[in-house]
Formats: structure tokens, C-alpha cells, sequence
């Protein structure tokens, strides 16, 4: 075999190596679609033409193919500032940062032969009363005060050890925000006389 015919022989199987790819490509650009319908009575497109699901089936023409459904991508915030927005609207605005009671002070001890204790406290932000938000104060579970004032004074509280508990309600009766516990003693004489009489709140003037 001489040169020429080696080349000859050569540049054919290139030629052929070429048409072979180029082919291919065509062949995978314009993929066959096949459709049937499973025991259940679903619609399944597929690239070949039997799967598990279904033993018979047809093709169908590119332009009778269902068209696509365009899906709008989430979008994550990155600016900090529309973070802090979003998560003020999942907070709510009728939440509270705190309810603190200012007074009596924890663990303290109060004298007072007529069993007057005043109890102080105050909530960050400041009371929405506007919204219908209340204080409710409860002396050992028992509500003694409900209203709008950072302050309220007991009358013929029981001497011994008290806990008091300060809590911001929506109208609703919803309760918003609620203080830590604060335990008190009251030192009183006697707690004969007066003895039927109630604990009296009396709220002082903001």
C-alpha cells in the first residue's frame, strides 16, 4: 500500500469519525418525547419509549409538548436592614423587650403594722395603652391590680412571704410580656384586727 492510499484511507475514517459526532449532536438536540398513562390514570412524559410505569406508549411531537412552567426564584435578603424589618414583622408590634418590677426588691423585707406594700415596675417600650394594654399585678396568683399605672400601693397585705408578678395583657386578655417573679417579706404585729378585710389596691398617679 502505498503513501496516497494510506492518506486516502486516513482522511475517510476522519470523515466518518466526524459525521458520526455530528450526529450524535443532532440526535441529542432533538431527543424523542414519549407520553402514556399509568394504572392511575396520570399523564407521564418520558425519553423512552417503556419504563416501569407504563408498557405502552407514543410519541409526541415537540410542538404538542406541555409548555414549561416558569417558577419565580426566592429571594434571600442580604442588606442587615431588611433582615431587621422582616424579623420586626414576625415579632409583632404588640410585643414588649421587658417587664421589670422596680419595687419591693427581691428577697427584701418590709415593715408595715398596717400591711401597706408598694409595688413598682415598668416595661420597655412603655405601656401601648392606647392599644388597649393593661398591667394586671398579681400578689401570690391572685390578680390584685389591672389598669394603666407604673405603680399600685396594697393595703392589709397578710404579713409573711409574698411573690408578686407583673404582666402586660392585650385586650383580648392575651398576655404580652410577664416579669420575673419577686419574692417579699412583710413584718406586721398582729394580723388580728382586720383580719376579714381584703387586700385593697391603691393606685398612684403616674
Amino acid at each position: 500500500m502505498n503513501g496516497s492510499a494510506t492518506k486516502l484511507i486516513m482522511c475517510t475514517r476522519i470523515l466518518t469519525l466526524v459525521f458520526v459526532i455530528i450526529a450524535l449532536c443532532v440526535s441529542n438536540a432533538h431527543a424523542r418525547i414519549y407520553k402514556c398513562i399509568d394504572s392511575d390514570g396520570n399523564t407521564i412524559y418520558m425519553d423512552t419509549p417503556t419504563s416501569d410505569q407504563c408498557t405502552e406508549s407514543e410519541e409526541v411531537p415537540e410542538a404538542d409538548l406541555p409548555p414549561l412552567i416558569k417558577t419565580k426564584p426566592t429571594m434571600i435578603p442580604t442588606d442587615k436592614s431588611e433582615i431587621t424589618d422582616r424579623n420586626k414583622d414576625q415579632k409583632g408590634i404588640n410585643d414588649y423587650d421587658a417587664v421589670t418590677i422596680t419595687s419591693p426588691a427581691n428577697e427584701g423585707s418590709i415593715r408595715s403594722n398596717e400591711g401597706q406594700v408598694l409595688i413598682s415596675y415598668a416595661s420597655s417600650p412603655a405601656l401601648k395603652s392606647r392599644n388597649g394594654h393593661q398591667f394586671v399585678i398579681t400578689l401570690g396568683g391572685a390578680e390584685v391590680y389591672r389598669g394603666t399605672n407604673t405603680s399600685v400601693s396594697l393595703e392589709n397585705v397578710d404579713r409573711g412571704t409574698h411573690v408578686v408578678v407583673a404582666k402586660i395583657v392585650a385586650a383580648n386578655g392575651r398576655t404580652l410580656a410577664s416579669s420575673e417573679p419577686i419574692e417579699f417579706t412583710l413584718h406586721r404585729h398582729s394580723i388580728l384586727q382586720n383580719r376579714s378585710r381584703a387586700v385593697r389596691p391603691n393606685p398612684l398617679p403616674n
